[in-house]
C-alpha cells in the first residue's frame, strides 16, 4: 500500500509531502504508522539537516481520518474497562509520537501550510520549528467541536508558541482562525500569496539552515526545547553542559572562515559514512 506522503531529498534537505488531496490529506492509519518511522529514519542517517513538511491539493490536512473510529482502529470500549482504558492510553501515546517525532528530530523542521490545517494538522505544525502558510490558510482546533479535548499535542505546545490566553480561546471556541490572525499572534512566521512562493521560501530557509554546522543546529534546537519547559537557571546549566560536551573547535573555525571569505563551509554530518555502511551491512 502506498504511503500517504511522498519523500524527496535534495542534498541534505528532505521534503515530506502529503499526497492524499482527494481526502483533504486526512491522517489515516498508514499515516500514524509510517510518518514517525520515516522522520526517525531520516534523523538516524545523520545526513539530513533540514526537513520541510508540506502537502498537495487545496488543504494541508483535515486532521485524523474519521474512518479510524468507524473501523475500530481507536478502541473506546473493548473488554474489561480498566484494561480497555489502559490500552486506549497506549493508543494515544502511539498517535502522539507522530507529532513529537518532529520536535525530537535533531534537524529543524519547517511546516508549510495551505488551506485548512485542522485538528491533527495543528498537533503536527506546533511540533515544528518554523511555520509558513499561504494567505488562504486557516486553522481550527476541531476537537472541542466533536466532544473531546485535543490529545496529540496542541494543548501542550500551542500555549508555548502563542499567548496562553489566545491558545485557550482557540481551543475552547473551536472556530476557524485566518492566516493573518495566526501570523499576528505568532503561530505563523510568514504568510505568502501562493503555495509555490511558500515552498520556494521554505527551501531557501532550509538551504540556509543546512549550510550551518549540523552539530550546532542540533544543540540549538535541543536547548531551545529544554529551555521552553524549564527555568532560565536550568536552561543556562543545560546549555553549559551541551557546549561543554559537544563544542567542536573545527566547526567554529570553519564557520568563522566561511563568514570572512563569504563561502559555504563543508561540515561533517552527524553520522559518518563508515558508521552508516556498517549499520547497513548488519541489516
Amino acid at each position: 500500500m502506498p504511503k500517504p506522503f511522498d519523500l524527496e531529498k535534495k542534498g541534505s534537505i528532505a521534503h515530506l509531502k502529503f499526497n492524499r488531496p482527494e481526502k483533504r490529506n486526512s491522517m489515516n492509519e498508514d499515516f500514524w504508522r509510517t510518518f514517525p518511522d520515516e522522520v526517525e529514519m531520516l534523523d538516524d542517517t545523520g545526513e539530513i539537516r533540514a526537513l520541510i513538511v508540506s502537502s498537495t491539493g487545496p488543504h494541508f490536512s483535515a486532521g485524523i481520518d474519521l474512518n479510524m473510529f468507524q473501523n475500530d482502529q481507536i478502541s473506546f470500549e473493548k473488554g474489561e474497562i480498566g484494561r480497555s482504558r489502559g490500552y486506549f492510553m497506549q493508543q494515544l501515546a502511539y498517535l502522539q509520537k507522530a507529532a513529537s517525532c518532529l520536535e525530537t528530530a535533531r534537524f529543524p523542521v519547517i511546516a508549510a501550510v495551505q488551506g485548512g490545517c485542522i485538528g491533527g494538522g495543528i498537533d503536527l505544525i506546533t511540533a515544528a520549528d518554523i511555520r509558513l502558510c499561504t494567505a488562504d490558510a486557516f486553522f481550527k482546533i476541531e476537537e472541542i467541536n466533536v466532544g473531546l479535548a485535543a490529545d496529540i499535542g496542541t494543548l501542550q505546545r500551542l500555549p508555548k508558541v502563542i499567548p496562553a490566553g489566545i491558545a485557550r480561546e482557540w481551543a475552547l471556541m473551536g472556530e476557524s482562525i485566518s492566516s493573518d490572525r495566526a501570523h499576528e499572534v505568532g503561530l505563523i512566521n510568514y504568510v505568502y500569496p501562493s503555495q509555490e512562493e511558500m515552498i520556494t521560501a521554505a527551501f531557501e530557509m532550509a538551504e540556509k539552515i543546512s549550510s550551518k554546522s549540523p552539530l550546532a543546529m542540533w544543540g540549538t534546537k535541543d536547548v531551545l526545547n529544554y529551555s521552553r519547559d524549564h527555568t532560565v537557571e536550568e536552561g543556562l546549566k543545560y546549555v553549559a553542559m551541551w557546549n561543554g560536551a559537544t563544542l567542536h573547535k573545527e566547526d567554529v573555525m570553519k564557520s568563522m572562515m566561511s563568514k570572512m571569505q563569504k563561502t559555504n563551509a563543508d561540515f561533517q554530518n552527524l553520522r559518518d559514512k563508515d558508521f552508516l555502511e556498517h549499520k547497513s551491512k548488519k541489516k
